[in-house]
């Protein structure tokens, strides 16, 4: 560890000039790649910072727009300071380090996070004789430096976060087999993952292949219900829920709906809103009438997921706040059920009209770029949009906000979509696409 060095304050403030400033930049900068100190080094300089220069290490030490760090060094040494040229800028920037040095220190720190990592999970699957192999298959891993899972493991992915949630999982899941117990999916990974909410798809992906059942098969899942307003129904053995006549609105669990029974939709297309508010707001509008509304509670559940997936062949329109997380959550949503989600009520123009949140620049700065990566990746319908925000500093816009502005239009908005999916479902049954 290098020792910290105290320069005299009279030193201190010659550092803080322009020209002291210049040069302990450059001089720092040309030990990181490697320089020595023992030469002369190119350092443009106004007429101040060459008179600070001056002030310090004297006339031998300048020629042109070079400063000789030799001659510096030695002015320093004979001075009345007394400090060698890089302790002076020890004291002045702290410790000295090469970008080799620094490379090499994060090589260092790399390897011993990997050791680290490999060690914890084999503690973690020894003693299960179902992940025998998959133990010789980590203890036989040779490159210290590579976070590459072994290729040949059953959990089919090379990626140690993946891999690693995936066996630990399995470890626990197993030795709860062994005691006869079944666990809940947020029960297994409290258990094993460090938190109910760790679970990811590929790590679920991943798991079931290790122990060779499919995942709701594998541990309990738990369904979520779906709040839902407009022309459908769900059947079991008798009626089970009429969306159509609930009112303000009817929850039902999305993945029995989606599994079990019959679910009947005659509308024309369902429409999805991210706020409570909003979602209730609908009642006052002509929109159940024709369109199934579905709340999404702010996030793309898996349980809707699978619900959409399941619905026939009608046009999916989904309405959420004017921001990053709102463009996010559709999009995932569509991802997930394989559904195209035409946005409603997400224009620039509606931005532009819209009450914007009041946030810290911090938060802002995050949503900017957020957006900014939004208006070159996501889907087209959401890039002027995305634009939008990341041109406005990256505010954000709720739509609770657009109320009077969105639901007075938003049937004939809907109407729109339905007939361009319509025609657009014609064309493809004609051979059009």
């Amino acid at each position: 560890m290098t020792r910290r060095i105290e320069l005299p304050e009279v030193l201190a403030q010659w550092a803080l000039t322009p020209g002291g400033a210049a040069f302990c930049a450059a001089a720092r900068r040309r030990i990181a790649n490697g320089g020595g100190v023992d030469r002369k080094m190119e350092l443009p300089m106004t007429a101040q910072q060459r008179a600070d220069l001056l002030s310090m290490f004297g006339g031998k030490s300048l020629s042109g727009s070079y400063i000789h760090l030799d001659r510096a060094d030695e002015a320093l040494r004979t001075g009345a300071f007394a400090l060698s040229l890089r302790q002076m800028l020890i004291g002045t920037g702290g410790p000295l380090v090469t970008n080799r040095g620094r490379a090499r220190y994060r090589r260092i720190l790399k390897k011993a996070d990997i050791e680290r990592a490999r060690t914890t999970l084999s503690r973690c699957i020894t003693g299960v004789p179902e992940l025998a192999a998959e133990l010789a298959l980590l203890m036989s891993l040779a490159d210290p430096a590579s976070w590459m899972a072994p290729e040949a493991s059953a959990t089919g992915t090379r990626k140690w976060p993946t891999y690693a949630a995936a066996l630990a999982a399995a470890a626990e899941w197993f030795r709860g087999r062994a005691r006869r117990w079944k666990f809940a999916e947020r029960e297994l990974a409290v258990r094993a993952l460090g938190g109910s909410k760790k679970w990811t798809q590929p790590t679920r992906n991943a798991f079931s292949n290790v122990i060779g059942l499919p995942f709701d098969q594998a541990v309990y899942t738990s369904d979520t219900g779906i709040r839902m307003l407009g022309p459908a129904n769900w059947r079991l053995d008798s009626l089970v829920a009429d969306a159509s006549v609930a009112r303000p609105f009817v929850d039902i669990p999305g993945k029995a709906a989606a599994t079990q029974g019959q679910f009947e939709v005659s509308a024309d297309g369902v429409l999805l809103i991210e706020n409570q508010e909003t979602f209730q707001a609908l009642n006052r509008t002509r929109v159940p009438e024709r369109w199934l509304c579905i709340w999404m509670e702010g996030y793309a559940s898996e349980a809707l997921a699978l619900f959409l997936s399941q619905l026939p062949e009608i046009p999916l329109a989904a309405w959420g706040d004017l921001d990053p997380p709102g463009i996010d959550i559709i999009i995932n949503l569509s991802a997930k059920s394989g559904r195209s989600i035409t946005p409603v009520g997400m224009s620039p123009e509606l931005y532009e009209s819209g009450y914007l949140l009041e946030e810290e620049s911090d938060a802002l700065d995050g949503w900017r770029a957020r957006a900014e990566k939004q208006a070159v990746s996501a889907p087209t319908a959401f890039r002027a949009l995305a634009r939008a925000i990341a041109d406005n500093n990256g505010c954000r816009c709720e739509q609770e906000g657009l109320h009077e502005l969105v639901l007075p239009q938003l049937h004939q908005q809907l109407e729109q979509i339905r007939t361009s999916f319509s025609y657009s479902t014609d064309l493809c049954g004609a051979g059009g696409y």
